[in-house]
């Protein structure tokens, strides 16, 4: 009895050592996957609860009442309806966070360490050039500084600056503590209500400052609102990616010494490398702890202004095209290489005034820096969620691979369940809404595509059936075949996706991808309502989904587990599984064994 009795007490002490060691390691990884002090470190979650790579754009003509008939700032602004803005935001906050509601959405967004009463926050916008520049348009700020008075924001905690440029004479009159219609906020002349200019060391360029505030941290949340914007000329400019987006946007912020002068170390103080060369201090200052540092991560909201654009026009010149778009994320570098991919760099949209050759050629080779310089990989990266108000459709669009995108956007690093109704997001059952379903032609969508094969569980079937795990499509690049040939290199959480047609039925996302917007034989958005990629595990008891909630082929049995990049199977360590993932399933599996043998129901081995 008492050889038991010392039995037991052992198992227990390893039992709970053994869970010890690997809570702590879990601790340590979701402390540094979750919040910064010091800046950008890879692999950071600039915000827990919403994927880094998650970007969502709106299209709506309705924002603009008419195109300004000339491109002067007067014009600009008195052709914008900031109700249909205020109201769009609020629809992609909601899809960008995969909450219910607006408030919640925004409550999610937003995040302090202190008292929403003593919270301050600092906005960017954009001073640069003259009268008929183009620069995010007051409606913008206002519905975001309503939202953060709401929150419990104090208006003259919260300050509009350009550290560059002095931005008073476009934002001023559009400006209020107390009249709710404006924007209640401070207009800042450069870092004059940011406690003046502090110098910031940097590595790739210098006598470079930036306003006190942001340095010392005592700015809690940093909103980085940047116009739709080619970045043109020889002389290297070319260099950032041929735009002038939200990263970009902090060339106002981190400057040239103290005087008024337009970052001019920033911009030459780049490696020699062929043409076009790296633009390393644009990537540097983008990590810094100004940005990036805080806990919460101070900036915790990129927007991109494209309701009218800048094609040849350059960043100092007028709008050249009716974009008609705003795009909303977390993270700075992905929302801008998918906003210059998808509205700088396509003719169809910049078709009055495309970007010139050599910016599109230099583009190729500098926009998956803003990705690698990161961490991150082109095929990480889904495409854009596109929300398109009134047509009662949201689609993810064009299918980029390896990020995470179902129906009207599944949860990142969730896995869609059954018909698709996304694992910790929700799933919109009306038309059009904007917690996640999606409707067309082809009937409404809870987070998976109703096509001519009728409702997918959890993911899109093609001609034939689904395999287990991954969709049919013809061609489609890293997926399965419609042959049933192997997958060349589909990822278990979600098959295959690409630029390709769909077969019969959608295709689904690469490594968790994104589906395409090729319509369905239905006529609706074609939708996969996939699995995801995430970096939590899918199928153990420590909070991954149920393998009846995961994909499964048309007619067979659901996998004994569903699968995700970064997961694992409860039954053994899934080889595709990141380290962390298979520790956690195997910890997950032993405690369970150890529990069940000290309390006496378990004498397998």
């Amino acid at each position: 009895m008492s050889g038991i009795s010392g039995r037991r007490d052992f198992l227990k002490t390893a039992a709970i050592g053994a869970a010890g060691a690997m809570g702590l390691s879990a601790l340590k990884l979701d402390k540094v996957a979750a919040q910064s002090t010091g800046g950008w470190v890879n692999g950071m979650a600039i915000n827990p609860a919403i994927d880094n790579k998650r970007v969502i754009c709106c299209h709506d003509t309705k924002m603009l009442t008419a195109t300004p008939a000339n491109s002067s700032w007067a014009n600009q602004t008195a052709n914008v309806d900031d109700a249909v803005v205020a109201s769009n935001l609020d629809q992609m906050a909601v899809l960008l966070t995969q909450k219910a509601t607006a408030a919640d959405a925004w409550s999610t967004i937003f995040r302090s360490s202190k008292p929403w009463s003593s919270t301050r926050v600092a906005m960017k916008t954009n001073g640069i050039g003259g009268n008929t520049t183009n620069r995010p348009r007051p409606g913008i700020y206002k519905k975001i500084c309503d939202v953060l008075v709401g929150l419990g924001v104090q208006p003259s905690n919260i300050v509009l600056f350009d550290a560059c440029d002095n931005a008073t004479s476009y934002y001023s009159s559009f400006m209020s503590l107390t009249d709710s219609t404006k924007i209640r906020a401070v207009m800042s002349t450069r870092a004059s209500n940011l406690g003046g200019f502090k110098t910031v060391p940097l590595t790739n360029a210098q006598n470079i400052s930036c306003p006190a505030d942001l340095v010392d941290g005592n700015i809690d949340i940093l909103v980085n609102v940047a116009a739709c914007k080619s970045h043109n000329g020889t002389g290297g400019h070319y260099s950032y990616g041929s735009c002038t987006l939200c990263m970009k946007n902090h060339f106002g912020t981190f400057t040239s010494g103290t005087q008024a002068q337009h970052s001019g170390d920033l911009h030459v103080g780049n490696s020699a490398a062929s043409p076009p060369p790296t633009p390393l201090a644009l990537f540097e200052i983008n990590k810094h702890s100004a940005i990036l540092g805080g806990n919460p991560v101070r900036q915790q909201l990129c927007i991109v202004d494209a309701l009218l654009s800048n094609g040849a026009s350059g960043p100092g010149g007028g709008w050249d095209n009716r974009t008609d778009r705003l795009v909303m994320g977390t993270f700075a570098p992905i929302v801008d290489y998918l906003a210059c991919n998808k509205i700088l760099l396509d003719t169809t949209i910049m078709a009055s005034s495309p970007m010139p050759a050599l910016g599109v050629t230099n583009a190729a080779i500098i926009l998956p820096q803003f990705l690698t310089s990161f961490g991150y990989a082109e095929t990480d990266v889904p495409d854009w969620i596109e929300l398109i108000p009134g047509s009662g459709t949201v689609t993810p669009t064009g299918g980029s691979g390896g990020g995470t995108s179902g129906a009207a956007g599944a949860p990142s690093g969730g896995t869609s369940g059954a018909a698709g109704a996304p694992s910790g997001g929700t799933s919109g059952a009306a038309a059009g809404a904007p917690g996640g379903g999606a409707s067309g032609a082809g009937g409404t969508r809870n987070g998976g595509a109703s096509g001519a094969g009728g409702t997918r569980s959890g993911g899109a079937s093609g001609a034939g059936g689904a395999p287990s795990g991954g969709t049919s499509a013809v061609g489609g690049s890293g997926g399965t075949s419609a042959a049933g040939g192997a997958p060349a290199s589909a990822a278990r959480a979600g098959g295959a996706t690409g630029n390709s047609a769909p077969s019969a039925g959608g295709a689904a996302a690469a490594a968790g991808g994104t589906a395409t917007s090729v319509p369905s034989a239905s006529g609706g958005s074609v939708l996969t309502g996939g699995t995801t990629a995430g970096n939590g595990t899918t199928s153990n008891a420590m909070g991954g989904s149920a393998s009846s909630a995961g994909t499964s082929s048309a007619t067979g049995a659901p996998r004994a587990g569903g699968q995700s990049g970064g997961g694992c199977d409860v039954a053994g360590v899934d080889r595709g599984a990141t380290r962390w993932g298979a520790m956690l399933a195997l910890g997950a599996v032993v405690s369970e064994k150890l529990r069940r043998l000290v309390g006496g129901g378990d004498r397998s081995a």
